[in-house]
């Protein structure tokens, strides 16, 4: 069985996730933030010998066996990229915990023991397409937190003096809105990149198991897109490509839509929601996996679930299994979810 060597490059700060909507959303809708898995300083000297990669709405959980090929101890960096996330009011996200720095709710275990791990994180202004501005100092003298959310800012944006808050609004950190109520607000809008990692030494020809596990954000929207007759085409063809939802997924959606159209009640109501696991570039590059198993876990079984899966089978009520071997990554895994919830 081959392994893979794993040859990753890790930068200061890895910026590289996108928001994991489909380019068309409902105005009800929630953007979803991708995350991914571990990165390793560049090296030849650790494999991969298997991947178990566990993907729910309520969890994701990546089980590494990682190897050292050498017969001397090996320390180096390994590190996990946080996604990219903004305070722009025009951009609602689902955050599991906007008011701390882990706000995926990260935790490492090697060898079934806690790891803590270090954070770097750097706060841009990215203002009108113009080169972005990094501002970490700034709001750090300020004693702002750099977690974008009105959860982590708005008691330090109270302590500020109102020249202060202007001279943020003036520079494009913050914007100030109007609520219903005729209440002000001034909300973030820069940019929070975020690295979690840690040196990590691999013992001289054995292997380490390494778990990382975060709760993941999810997108979606309050109703059903997929499953209704006025979907279009292209609009099919984008779900086809990024869920490979088939004929039978189809159809049962149908089914789905036209339930809770009819329930003039709305006690029965229908509605999407989805996650995306990030392959980073390098993912690509660095070999096969020796032994790569994909759990898929829909939670409810009267949900629907559709995702990309080479021989993918179902083995419980609520979840599905799909093993490659020297298997080498190539797409980010995208999984549609279409629930059934109540209402009043």
């Amino acid at each position: 069985m081959s392994m893979r060597t794993l040859s990753l490059v890790l930068s200061p700060v890895l910026a590289v996730l996108a928001a994991a909507s489909l380019p068309a959303r409902a105005d009800d809708s929630v953007v979803a933030l991708a995350a991914g898995g571990l990165v390793l300083e560049k090296t030849d000297k650790i494999a991969l010998v298997s991947e178990d990669l566990y993907l729910s709405e309520k969890a994701v959980r990546i089980d590494y066996r990682l190897r050292n090929l050498t017969d001397t101890d090996v320390e180096t960096t390994i590190a996990f990229p946080m996604p990219d996330i903004t305070g722009d009011p025009a951009r609602l996200a689902s955050i599991p915990d906007p008011a701390h720095d882990n706000f995926l709710r990260l935790a490492t275990t090697v060898e079934g023991q806690p790891a803590a791990s270090q954070v770097e994180q750097r706060a841009f202004s990215l203002r009108n397409g113009k080169t972005p501005i990094d501002i970490t100092d700034r709001l750090r003298a300020l004693s702002i937190p750099l977690v974008p959310t009105v959860e982590a800012t708005e008691e330090a944006l109270r302590r500020l003096g109102e020249t202060q808050r202007l001279a943020l609004i003036a520079d494009g950190i913050l914007v100030r809105q109007e609520h219903k109520d005729g209440t002000l607000a001034d909300v973030p809008l820069w940019t929070l990149t975020s690295t979690f990692w840690r040196r990590q030494v691999f013992p001289a020809g054995r292997e380490i198991a390494v778990r990382q596990s975060y709760v993941p954000s999810l997108g979606g929207q309050s109703s059903l897109s997929y499953g209704s007759p006025d979907l279009d085409p292209p609009r099919k063809a984008q779900y086809a490509n990024r869920y490979c939802t088939d004929p039978a997924f189809e159809k049962a959606a149908q089914a789905l839509y036209r339930r809770a159209s009819a329930d003039g009640s709305r006690a029965f109501q229908a509605y999407e929601q989805n996650l995306s696991y990030v392959i980073a570039s390098g993912d690509k590059e660095a070999g096969p996996i020796g032994t790569f198993r994909l759990i898929v876990d829909k939670g409810d079984p009267a949900t629907l679930v559709s995702f990309c899966a080479p021989n993918a089978k179902k083995i419980g009520p609520t979840t599905f299994e799909s093993i490659l071997k020297d298997h080498v990554p190539q797409r980010d895994i995208d999984v549609l979810f279409l629930k059934i919830g109540t209402g009043d």
